[in-house]
């Protein structure tokens, strides 16, 4: 009812309703640019309440709007929100696509490779203790909100869970990964030079760029390092139990990137006042930019070998196959052949 009102409204202002049918969702320009130019997405719109300062780009005759965010949590979730109450478009049949760059875990993938994400673990709401500070038999200083120290007993209820972590469609992410899985990604010559640093300790470091599934880990932090990596993985897991939800796996720590949490939150706020179909509809996609610790012996710095446009391009490739597909027949997913 709120949104037909919305509708209504929008209406009578004289100017037509927009109703896409793929919502593409980036954090900052080089994320965006393929899209507006290889899909394409030839109209700007003007977006003044969007965080990212950019104008919304859009494809009428496909039905497909793309958006900057601006990066960081809090810029995401303001800008979804705001395109979710622009009166120029009715979302409430679009699915969404989070395509953006990430840095990746070696004990789960390398560098030019993407992943379609399962699971959305928060990384950012925590309690922390310095690591010069916290109890010698710790090993982190980040603690659960609601415990007194690190993946603290008792596991975390439902209710704990349901504010840490977002499940995605597991029909709409299957779907998407088999479309793509046997998708060819650039391999560049630097990122067989890179990863054959990893080698034997990282295997999955050490294999050429594919598609794959996992979970993720938000947080508004550019961390690095082997300390820190061991952190998101068992904090994934600590979030993630197996046969926890209806994935039914222990969480795999894949990839670590700051929008995709706020994202998720966002759309399904939006969908609580008939705006979006919430997350069911959102599928994230994150390219692997860099690792997210160096290779063993090598120091820790905060430069660090960095792929962001072969990132963004294995972005593009594998999102725009699935967009295509949702353009040429029905958004929803439950008309889907997964």
């Amino acid at each position: 009812m709120l949104s037909t009102l919305w509708l209504l409204a929008a209406a009578a202002t004289g100017h037509p309703v927009l109703v896409p049918r793929v919502v593409v969702v980036t954090a900052f320009p080089p994320e965006l640019a393929r899209w507006q130019i290889r899909l394409p997405l030839n109209d700007e719109l003007p977006f003044p309440g969007g965080a990212g300062q950019q104008n919304l780009a859009w494809n009428g005759s496909l039905g497909v709007l793309a958006m900057v965010t601006g990066m960081s949590s809090k810029n995401a979730s303001l800008s979804v929100t705001a395109l979710g109450y622009d009166p120029r478009f009715d979302l409430t049949t679009a699915t969404w696509l989070l395509a953006g760059i990430a840095g990746v875990d070696p004990m789960f993938g390398t560098v030019g490779g993407v992943a379609w994400m399962q699971r959305l673990v928060d990384g950012t709401v925590v309690k922390y203790l310095d690591s010069r500070e916290m109890p010698q038999d710790w090993e982190t200083g980040w603690i659960p909100v609601h415990r007194d120290r690190p993946y603290g007993l008792p596991q975390p209820t439902p209710t704990e869970r349901a504010g840490s972590v977002k499940l995605l469609n597991p029909r709409l992410v299957q779907w998407a990964h088999n479309l793509t899985q046997s998708l060819e990604l650039p391999d560049l010559e630097a990122f067989r030079r890179l990863r054959r640093n990893y080698a034997p300790t990282f295997l999955p470091a050490m294999q050429p760029p594919s598609v794959q599934m996992g979970d993720l880990v938000a947080t508004d932090v550019f961390w690095t390092g082997p300390a820190q990596a061991g952190w998101a993985r068992n904090w994934t897991k600590y979030w993630l139990p197996a046969g926890g939800d209806v994935w039914g796996q222990q969480g795999v720590f894949a990839m670590s990137a700051m929008e995709d949490f706020a994202v998720a939150e966002a759309l399904d706020a939006l969908h609580r006042v008939g705006r979006t179909r919430g997350v069911d509809a959102l599928l994230v996609l994150r390219a692997a930019s860099n690792f997210v610790q160096p290779w063993p012996g090598h120091h820790v710095s905060a430069d660090m070998d960095f792929f962001e446009e072969a990132a963004c391009e294995a972005a593009f490739l594998a999102g725009s196959e699935v967009v295509r597909r949702l353009v040429a027949r029905s958004s929803k997913p439950a008309d889907l052949e997964v």
